[in-house]
């Protein structure tokens, strides 16, 4: 036990130097100045097929990525390789416990901010669970950027549906985006003429609903 709380307690240090804004210690995340991408590929898929002219996201299943945890210094050689990576996704389901939401969000903007520090294109990805995850789900990120949502999943219910429009209203109230990566099905309500969309299923890109 006492050898993986040090492994734990060293790769946790690789986030030490990052700047991280007053309130929660979230890292702040850097504005993102690449090209909007053109096709997306999941975590898991595009490691295995070595595809590096694409941009890497992770709307997929927290266990297919916990490894970024275990070798951070691997998979920060290996995401180099890429145009551009999305911030990780570490959920923040409704049922969890505070804290532990409060962390997987530290875990997205610490990963984020590690990789850019490091050279890696890295569009935020803004996520957020119950309204009392607004202040810190948003904070450390810059206003009028490009960022990235994802709507996996919400539509199993009427009040995860209701939550995630919430959401989505209070961070384009706040972050003022120049654009939105919106990963998923369109969701009412949203603003379609500073998104770009990428279909879950086939990952092909629609724009404005029209594909091309």
């Amino acid at each position: 036990m006492k050898k993986n709380i040090n492994q734990t307690t060293y790769k946790m240090k690789i986030f030490e130097s990052l700047i991280t804004e007053s309130t929660f210690g979230m890292p702040v995340q850097q504005t993102y100045k690449g090209e909007i991408p053109c096709e997306l590929l999941s975590f898991n898929k595009a490691v295995a097929k070595k595809r590096y002219d694409t941009t890497v996201h992770f709307y997929i299943n927290d266990k297919e990525f916990t490894r970024i945890l275990t070798y951070p210094e691997k998979y920060l050689e290996i995401l180099k390789r890429f145009k551009s990576v999305i911030a990780p996704d570490f959920s923040q389901y409704i049922e969890m416990p505070y804290p532990m939401k409060l962390y997987h969000c530290y875990l997205n903007k610490a990963f984020a901010a590690y990789w850019s520090k490091n050279g890696i294109n890295v569009i935020p990805n803004v996520t957020w669970s119950t309204p009392d995850s607004y202040d810190y789900s948003f904070t450390g990120i810059e206003k009028n950027g490009v960022i990235a949502i994802n709507c996996t999943g919400v539509k199993k219910s009427a009040y995860s549906k209701y939550l995630w429009l919430q959401g989505y209203k209070e961070a384009i109230r706040r972050l003022e985006p120049s654009h939105i990566i919106r990963y998923g099905e369109k969701m009412p309500e949203e603003h379609e003429e500073i998104s770009t969309y990428f279909e879950n299923e086939n990952f092909k890109l629609l724009n404005n609903g029209r594909k091309r």
